[in-house]
């Protein structure tokens, strides 16, 4: 029995190492990247036992991201292989300048994801489903798996989530919207920043756009906007809280690393408020460090170990 189950692209990532542009960058390290392999790490790391399904080419790359998946001790075994390339990107930190990614992914290995790799035993093996707006987005099979996923998770009534998470380079926001508006009414739990719930919703207020979240049928909203104020709505009420304040090194993945944390803690049975607190704790550690995995805390039983 998993803990937790999520799918998603996993792609090579090549980050600018000597300067924090790519224009005039020399040198790049090779990581790990994609929002739900970060998910996955932050719940593996926090004691949970965690099935990750991706799709990685018959390349060196695919041999490369497995080796990093393995080295740590998060389980290979769903990590499918295809004839065709593993998805790639290249950006730079982030760090005294804005974030610029460029992707290597229309037609890769991950983008094949489609409904036939989900199956219902996949789902009955794990206590909580969760899913993302990218692998909705990279393909018409991708949205079409996530729905799956949610469908059947919803029919054994399992716990549920959804990352809004639009990448404006993967579609347009009004396909965006269509799209996460079909998918929300099947998400128990909704992730996403304050400017995706706008595009998805349509509303300048944050908390109408919660509410209209909650309205689709979600049991708990949760809105995120950077270093700012983390809002949730809930059948608890409204309530807000500030993430720690940190010099941010590398701020990609401090989302992900929010979502696996927040969905750790309340897989292990601890109160909204104190899973926010612990989504938070993560991210920053994220942002603290270059790369996405770099910085995410360790624990038991999805809870961090604060003697570590």
């Amino acid at each position: 029995m998993y803990n937790l189950f999520t799918f998603g692209e996993i792609m090579a990532l090549f980050l600018a190492s000597d300067t924090d542009s790519v224009l005039s960058a020399k040198k790049f390290e090779l990581e790990a990247a994609g929002a739900e392999a970060n998910v996955s790490v932050a719940a593996h790391r926090l004691g949970l036992k965690v099935c990750y399904l991706s799709k990685v080419g018959s390349d060196q790359l695919g041999d490369a991201l497995i080796s990093i998946v393995a080295a740590e001790k998060l389980d290979t075994s769903s990590i499918l292989r295809s004839p065709t390339f593993t998805g790639a990107l290249v950006r730079n930190r982030g760090t005294s300048e804005p974030v610029s990614v460029t992707y290597l992914r229309k037609g890769s290995a991950g983008s094949e994801l489609s409904p036939t790799d989900i199956s219902e035993e996949m789902i009955s093996n794990a206590q909580w489903i969760h899913t993302t707006g990218i692998t909705a987005a990279i393909s018409t099979t991708g949205k079409e798996a996530v729905r799956k996923a949610l469908t059947i998770a919803a029919q054994q009534n399992k716990p549920r989530s959804l990352d809004l998470n639009i990448r404006r380079k993967l579609w347009s926001e009004a396909d965006a919207r269509e799209a996460l508006l079909s998918l929300a009414p099947l998400a128990t739990h909704i992730f996403g920043g304050v400017d995706e719930y706008e595009v998805v919703w349509g509303s300048k207020d944050p908390q109408e756009n919660l509410a209209s979240a909650i309205a689709c049928g979600a049991a708990i909203a949760i809105m995120t906007s950077g270093d700012g104020v983390i809002r949730v709505l809930s059948a608890q009420g409204y309530a807000e809280t500030m993430p720690p304040r940190i010099t941010a090194v590398d701020p990609v993945g401090a989302g992900d690393a929010f979502v696996g944390g927040t969905i750790s803690a309340l897989i292990a049975g601890l109160s909204l408020e104190k899973a926010i607190a612990q989504g938070a704790q993560c991210g920053a550690g994220a942002a603290s460090k270059v790369g996405d995995w770099a910085g995410l805390p360790y624990g038991r039983a999805g809870v961090i170990n604060e003697d570590a």
